[in-house]
């Protein structure tokens, strides 16, 4: 059985209110569920913010038997600093390829994974020297 915390929509039309969920990955979205971890609210409130309200340590456990969560439940996480920033790519053009070099979602530069050893190169340098 694989656990998935997800968000499940309560509400009425137009006025969405969700609550964060530990469920089986087979059942419903509103449906059967393990436990009830939180709720979010995208709507603004009185403030001007969105309202979230997660229980931390129940998420922690839940994460650390292996529950996956889903990407927004993924992103919700992030933002609560319970999780590593979700990896980014890079968009090309509107209409064209996407640019698959990840991103580092603090700065926003593109990740360079194959750096250049500084080593190699001063010892290609010699030995191009000693050849000469």
């Amino acid at each position: 059985m694989v656990v998935r915390i997800r968000l499940a929509r309560f509400g009425c039309k137009n006025k969405p209110f969700y609550r964060v969920m530990a469920a089986d990955s087979r059942s419903p979205r509103d449906g059967k569920h393990l436990e009830v971890l939180g709720y979010y609210n995208p709507l603004p409130g009185q403030d001007g913010g969105k309202r979230l309200g997660l229980k931390f340590e129940r998420v922690k456990y839940w994460l650390s038997v292996g529950a996956q969560p889903s990407d927004p439940v993924q992103r919700i996480l992030f933002r609560a600093g319970l999780l590593p920033p979700p990896p980014m790519v890079v968009m090309g053009r509107k209409s064209g390829p996407r640019d698959m070099r990840p991103v580092d979602p603090m700065t926003g530069r593109v990740l360079d994974l194959e750096k250049p050893d500084a080593g190699n190169q001063q010892e290609s340098g010699e030995d191009e020297d000693h050849i000469e």
